[in-house]
């Protein structure tokens, strides 16, 4: 049996991998026969012994290689190898990084089971948060999930230990919980204030602004931010009926963002939305003339914050 697993979320394919060699472990009762390597580092000769030994104080033999896909000569000498893999091995190939222009992706995809493990977004997101946090112990109801997400998006390591951490402190986890214990991240934090831009909210705008600035964010970093976020949100509105899979892969952001996106796009204006880009070009320029970098920032976001409205 050959499996072979790919795409972005790290943290689904490293749990499967780890699932398997348990249930391997339960069936035989040992890891005799258990080989896991970093296949991006492995040197090609190895792969007939690896691939094609017979097991060894066990019934079966299970062979994990992650990422040889970065590694050509060895996924050279693996493709000769696919058909002459015993029946009595389970060889699995990980890649969260694959070009899947080449050889290895095309004939793998042919010769083995594959499965694709996307970043969890909306409901797969917050189904998978309520779901771990009931396997910890704990309760969260839906405002406390979407406090998560927003605070560590689709990163599910971070929020694995954030829900360890939020369940020993209070079983039942709630939004206020979660904004007393988790942190947010500073790109997180630059997105609520797009977010309140596009919702006109100027108040709240120039009070995340004065405590981004408080916080030494830098001020061409920000800028660069909320050109993106607004990037984005074009990218959006101009890929209205798209999923936020689709949208993600044409674009080239993750599919949490596109999702994120997808949801602030639907009530604004293509026309609005042009008309704040440019808007923040025509800042960068002032401040990149020897304008006072803060107050050329905070009239920017005075100015979109207005027009959003």
């Amino acid at each position: 049996m050959i499996f072979f697993f790919h795409g972005p979320n790290q943290y689904a394919i490293k749990k499967q991998l780890q699932s398997m060699r348990q249930a391997f472990v339960a069936k035989n009762g040992a890891d005799f026969g258990i080989e896991q390597l970093d296949g991006a580092g492995v040197d090609p000769k190895r792969l007939p012994e690896l691939l094609q030994a017979a097991p060894f104080l066990a019934n079966s033999r299970l062979v994990i290689l992650e990422g040889l896909g970065k590694n050509k000569p060895a996924t050279e000498v693996a493709l000769t190898l696919l058909a002459k893999i015993p029946d009595t091995t389970v060889a699995v190939f990980a890649d969260t990084e694959v070009d899947q222009r080449t050889s290895w992706f095309k004939i793998l995809s042919t010769e083995a089971k594959v499965v694709k493990f996307d970043l969890l977004e909306g409901s797969q997101l917050s189904s998978w948060i309520k779901r771990t946090a009931e396997e910890q112990g704990g309760r969260i109801e839906r405002p406390g999930v979407d406090a998560l997400a927003a605070a560590c998006g689709p990163d599910q390591w971070r929020l694995e230990q954030e829900i360890q951490k939020l369940v020993s402190y209070a079983p039942d986890i709630t939004e206020e919980t979660v904004k007393l214990l988790v942190e947010t991240t500073v790109e997180q934090s630059i997105f609520e204030l797009v977010e309140a831009i596009t919702s006109g909210k100027t108040s709240k705008v120039l009070t995340m602004y004065r405590e981004l600035i408080r916080q030494r964010v830098n001020e061409f970093y920000l800028l660069t931010m909320v050109q993106w976020q607004l990037r984005n949100l074009l990218s959006a509105k101009a890929g209205e009926g798209l999923s936020s899979s689709e949208l993600a892969k044409r674009v080239k952001m993750s599919p949490y963002v596109a999702g994120k996106a997808q949801q602030a796009a639907r009530r604004l204006s293509v026309e609005d939305l042009e008309a704040g880009f440019l808007t923040s070009l025509d800042a960068e320029v002032a401040m990149k003339s020897g304008r006072p970098q803060q107050a050329s920032l905070e009239q920017l976001l005075y100015d979109l914050s207005t027009r959003f409205r």
